[in-house]
């Protein structure tokens, strides 16, 4: 395919096919949820001119930080860490 479509995302998007960028396992599990998943929980989620932005990557490490339970103040004095997940940032 590798058509350029309309997005607001700055850098431009290409459309590609989901099956030539996962592997199977991921593939199939997309569709089962697009297919049979998103319709009856979120009704009017899905749509034609929709746009599934991918391929996700990672910048940081998985570290785990220790953090005061009262103040969340790390182990370094004055240094406060946030961030996304349990205790990860």
């Amino acid at each position: 395919l590798q058509e350029e479509i309309e997005s607001s995302y700055r850098l431009g998007v290409l459309e590609s096919r989901l099956d030539q960028l996962y592997p199977p396992l991921l593939t199939n599990a997309l569709t089962d949820a697009f297919v049979n998943i998103f319709p009856s929980m979120m009704p009017g989620f899905l749509s034609p001119s929709g746009i599934l932005h991918g391929v996700e990557t990672r910048t940081s490490s998985p570290l785990r930080v220790p953090r005061d339970p009262k103040t969340m103040e790390s182990s370094l004095k004055g240094l406060f860490v946030s961030g996304e997940g349990a205790g990860y940032a």
